[in-house]
């Protein structure tokens, strides 16, 4: 860890400036937005496109998304993470509509108008339901999920294992709906462009059309071509939090005036690229959001301590709220607040889109697993309680925010 540490600093230190234009070298080139800070933390050729609010979009090869992955979790303070905008980017391009400044200008004020809208009022109405169901939750199920998911050598998602890994989840959902006895539950996957492997899953509880409760996590991890990437933190546990979300919920016998969507995301690592295609599928075929939450990194308690954060910066403010009343309500843990930076994660893509989006996190921001992006990210330094509260949260999100039906 300390060798990786220092090499980064080495090549930190020789980088190039993060306003300079350099040629771009390689097969691929990707149109990226990051913030400054980002930028000028990675050792990469790119080209600058347009620069407004502290915040460039740039045009990067292969090569540059894998050091702005490697920048995203080593730059201290916490400084956000990246989006590859290359759909939207080509899409617009296509039809001569955009400039790269109108392009970004568009960007930035599509996410600031997501998080000034109004939103809706957000109250504890089902306190029955959900502390009946929060007892059924069970951690044994996250840690044999868990066990599975890191043997992968790697879940990258332009890896035969980032594919092998979303079909084990796809099964595994499929198998828990059926053991359950539902016929409501639909699950499907959706492509990840042309330029990863691996698609995300998205699981459809209920039948109903009105706008729906996103839960979601992402499966891939970066590539094991230096060494193995197990993702035990980042972000298997989100990931198995969120299936044992999904089984208590279909276990219950509950049904929903709106339906839930359990999503895993592919290609998170590369630029929020799977969360992309999966809110611009929602949107391709009209199916309505109402809110969305993030589970990315839930497993690392910072010296056993209980306390569970809320990111809240780039998010909803009022449903962030709501989260800390849901863990005084329910949890009943510690609960406070720190700052993650520029779309650090999937849940970007919602609030970009202006749906209410909320990220509650394992720690406090430089106080998370560091041994992210390592062969080292195994579950031995993680926290199955933590995790367990991290499930009763999004479990009770679920069933308030989707309104139980009474029988």
């Amino acid at each position: 860890m300390l060798l990786k540490k220092s090499l980064f600093i080495i090549s930190s230190a020789v980088m190039l400036a993060a306003t300079t234009s350099a040629a771009i070298a390689g097969p691929t080139n990707h149109q990226v937005i990051a913030p400054t800070c980002l930028i000028s933390a990675a050792k990469f050729s790119f080209k600058t496109l347009s620069n407004q609010q502290g915040v460039s979009l740039i045009e990067v090869n292969d090569a540059g998304i894998q050091q702005l992955a490697e920048a995203k979790h080593h730059t201290k303070p916490a400084c956000g993470g990246f989006m590859d905008v290359s759909r939207a980017w080509e899409s617009k391009q296509a039809l001569r509509k955009q400039t790269p400044a109108t392009f970004l200008a568009g960007h930035l004020s599509a996410s600031k108008k997501s998080l000034t809208a109004d939103k809706p009022t957000y109250q504890i109405k089902h306190e029955k339901q959900v502390t009946a169901l929060i007892e059924t939750i069970t951690p044994a199920n996250m840690w044999e999920n868990l066990t599975t998911l890191t043997s992968f050598k790697d879940r990258y998602a332009d890896s035969n294992n980032g594919v092998k890994a979303a079909d084990w989840i796809k099964a595994k959902i499929e198998s828990i709906a059926k053991e359950t006895g539902h016929n409501d539950v639909t699950v499907y996957t959706v492509s990840t462009g042309s330029r990863y492997k691996q698609p995300s899953v998205v699981a459809k509880f209920g039948n109903s059309d009105k706008p729906g409760i996103v839960i979601g996590g992402h499966i891939d991890t970066l590539s094991s071509t230096w060494e193995d990437k197990p993702g035990a933190d980042d972000d298997g546990s989100g990931s198995v939090t969120l299936m044992e979300t999904a089984r208590t919920i279909l276990a219950s016998g509950m049904q929903f005036e709106k339906p839930i969507y359990f999503i895993w995301y592919s290609a998170e690592e590369m630029g929020l690229v799977g969360s992309d295609h999966v809110v611009a599928y929602f949107q391709d075929k009209n199916i309505p959001v109402e809110a969305a939450l993030q589970l990315d990194m839930t497993g690392y308690a910072y010296k056993n301590e209980p306390t569970m954060w809320l990111i809240n910066d780039f998010v909803s403010k009022d449903l962030t709220k709501f989260m800390e009343t849901l863990i005084n309500t329910y949890v009943k843990q510690p609960v406070k607040y720190s700052k993650c930076g520029y779309a650090c994660s999937d849940h970007a893509s919602w609030n970009q889109a202006g749906i209410p989006a909320a990220f509650p996190f394992e720690s406090e921001m430089g106080h998370d697993d560091p041994y992210i992006h390592t062969a080292n990210d195994k579950m031995d330094v993680l926290s199955l309680s933590h995790m367990t509260d991290y499930a009763k949260l999004a479990t009770s999100y679920a069933v308030e925010m989707a309104v139980p039906v009474s029988k």
